[in-house]
């Protein structure tokens, strides 16, 4: 003879199912949201490509008027290669942060150089990398990647939700800061 469960218990069962599958599916899609903010197309990390491309690109103006050991230019070369290859988050914002104090050290370099202020096609490169150097790191992407980012560790710190969460797997996002 089969023995039944209770309905009281099968209810119970039955809620468990159900809120178990609402929190994993809402931690879900609150992750994959970010995890598009970041790698998706137009996201964060592609934005720090552009500018990591902006740095080589610099680095071949700076090829045709500077030596070619040049400790700036390699320096350059170097951070603009990390931003562009650099997995994690804090990796690519250390990167970010060393392109933008060598791209201005070759930039002046470059002003300074006599071959340089001979070629307006340079200087108006120059001045045209530049801009689009400040207009992406200028860009919404990343405070749109961190206001996501921060609702979401805003979710894993609710005590119930968070918990469950948790001991199911889902780790915080890093913020880009």
């Amino acid at each position: 003879m089969k023995r039944n469960l209770p309905t009281g218990a099968c209810v119970l069962i039955a809620l468990a199912l159900v809120a178990f599958g609402l929190i994993y599916g809402t931690l879900s899609g609150y992750g994959a949201q970010v995890e598009a903010l970041w790698s998706g197309e137009n996201g964060l990390s592609d934005v720090l490509s552009y500018r990591g491309a902006d740095g080589l690109n610099l680095c071949v103006v700076a090829r045709r008027h500077l030596p070619q050991d040049d400790p700036a230019v390699l320096a350059l070369e170097e951070s603009a290669g990390a931003l562009r290859s650099a997995g994690g988050i804090a990796a690519k914002k250390a990167a970010d942060s060393a392109l933008e104090a060598d791209f201005a050290a070759v930039a002046r370099k470059l002003e300074s150089s006599a071959s340089f202020q001979a070629s307006e096609r340079d200087q108006r490169y120059l001045s045209m990398l530049e801009a689009d150097l400040s207009s992406l790191g200028a860009s919404q992407a990343v405070s749109t990647y961190n206001r996501a980012a921060s609702a979401f560790n805003d979710l894993l710190a609710a005590p119930l939700t968070g918990s469950l969460a948790r001991l199911l797997g889902v780790t915080p996002c890093e913020l880009y800061e």
